[in-house]
């Protein structure tokens, strides 16, 4: 039995209908010369017979209703978890993107191990696509990442890349001794292992939080519950829009360079300046900066390659958006008081604070306070690092890779960004009914890069 963390286990409790809490990816590749839909098929059948390895032979075991642990699942079907699609013709992304989102919508089946793997054919241009979801609990992103490199490869020639669940490493079950939530709250002390330090952590950080908004005014400090109201922040539905884009990796580079910031600052302006057009064309002119739940990875060579390794910052995006490198130089100071603010602190309470205002959003979309009580996040955006080169699997080239995250409670969009082969790959989740035209925000962040790039004399490959 291997019990899952305490931030492990935090992704099953803000889970619900309106907000599942897998992520996932979608990777597009290319048919191999004279190959079509009966290799395909037969690639299906082999991969079908593949055994799963650690975590994608488990299923959950509820200790009790605030602890859960990891159990071998004896009657694992593969037929279930291995799954194929066809799209019809044209086959078109926007039929790709569609059939995904409906996809993404379904929660994951608890009494199985919690993933799904689906094959999707009949893309034009001979393409096929696999669609990969895996339940948050299980891994983080950069994990999940390098998952996906390990099951490719980066020669043509290799026909033998095995699929993302075929793992050869079991992990020694975690120690019976570790704390879950109820000795969290009845002892205090007793988090995950980091006890004393832990709680002297997590009552200095919130110290220290308080003492830099409140008394020394610093407006790039945000405290729970201190986002602005937007349409942004609803509970999102059930049904999910998708949307992808890409931009070449190194304009975001050039950018970064040319004005002392960094690649993460460039897609955080972007995205919110895409987002303050986008509502402007509606006649809904956002007058508060947005702030963003930034994902951040604190994983170590030493940490174990299992479960959650992450925290997520919340970020003030920028209140200037006449100029865009104005904006970018607030959001890279934005975003650099949040880091200063985490520095120094364990990791334990660094993932539990993250963890407290998660719980703190779900508990405000349970009891149904978004009427009275401010938002504790606008939106997520998040950037995981992948391969460099270019991959391959079983002869078939990558030509693109994906993600596909999760929602928030009361936070109706997520964009997620994935480098790959000098490319930023950037999938878009929203809520259906909340953002229901999120391609109209993928063309305004177009738009964005084009304008930051302008400003900043960079060049584009337009230009």
């Amino acid at each position: 039995m291997n019990k899952l963390s305490i931030i492990d286990t935090g992704f099953l409790l803000t889970e619900s209908h309106h907000s599942p809490k897998h992520v996932a990816a979608v990777q597009i590749f290319e048919l191999p010369k004279g190959k079509g839909s009966a290799w395909l098929r037969r690639m299906l059948d082999d991969l079908r017979q593949v055994p799963p390895g650690f975590p994608f032979d488990q299923r959950l075991h509820t200790i009790n209703p605030l602890q859960h642990a990891l159990v071998p699942d004896e009657q694992l079907e593969m037929d279930y978890h291995v799954r194929h699609s066809v799209l019809p013709r044209p086959g078109t992304d926007e039929q790709l993107w569609d059939l995904v989102a409906r996809m993404h919508a379904n929660l994951l089946d608890r009494e199985r191990p919690l993933w799904e793997f689906h094959l999707i054919e009949g893309l034009s241009n001979r393409r096929f696509a696999f669609y990969t979801k895996l339940h948050h609990c299980l891994a983080d992103g950069m994990t999940m990442n390098r998952w996906f490199t390990e099951s490719g490869s980066v020669s043509k020639a290799d026909l033998k890349s095995p699929p993302i669940w075929q793992r050869e490493r079991t992990p020694e079950p975690r120690p019976d001794n570790e704390p879950g939530y109820l000795q969290l709250i009845t002892e205090g002390i007793k988090t995950l292992g980091g006890g004393v330090r832990t709680a002297f952590d997590l009552t200095t950080l919130s110290a220290k939080l308080v003492q830099r908004r409140v008394w020394e005014g610093n407006r790039n400090v945000i405290l729970p519950f201190g986002a602005p109201r937007t349409r942004l922040n609803v509970t999102p539905g059930a049904a999910r829009n998708l949307a992808a884009t890409s931009f070449p990796l190194a304009l975001f580079r050039d950018i970064a360079k040319s004005q002392d910031v960094s690649i993460n600052d460039v897609l955080m302006t972007m995205v919110d300046m895409a987002i303050h057009r986008y509502f402007e064309d509606k006649g809904e002119a956002l007058e508060e900066p947005l702030v963003v739940y930034m994902p951040v990875n604190i994983r170590s060579d030493k940490d174990p390659e299992r479960g959650n390794m992450i925290s997520a910052l919340q970020v003030r995006l920028a209140s200037d958006h006449y100029d865009p490198l104005t904006s970018l130089q607030q959001v890279k100071a934005s975003s650099l008081t949040a880091r200063e603010i985490f520095t120094g602190f364990g990791k334990p309470a660094i993932q539990i604070y993250a963890l407290v205002v998660a719980l703190l959003a779900q508990f405000e979309e349970t009891l149904k306070l978004d009427k009275l009580l401010p938002p504790a996040m606008n939106l997520v955006i998040s950037n995981v690092p992948g391969p460099k080169q270019q991959m391959y699997f079983r002869g078939a080239r990558a030509i693109s890779a994906y993600p596909i995250s999760t929602l928030p409670p009361l936070t109706a969009l997520n964009v997620t960004a994935n480098s790959y082969a000098g490319m930023l790959h950037i999938g878009l989740v929203s809520g259906r009914t909340a953002i229901p035209d999120l391609k109209a925000l993928s063309r305004h962040m177009e738009e964005a890069v084009a304008a930051l790039a302008d400003a900043a004399g960079v060049a584009t490959a337009n230009d």
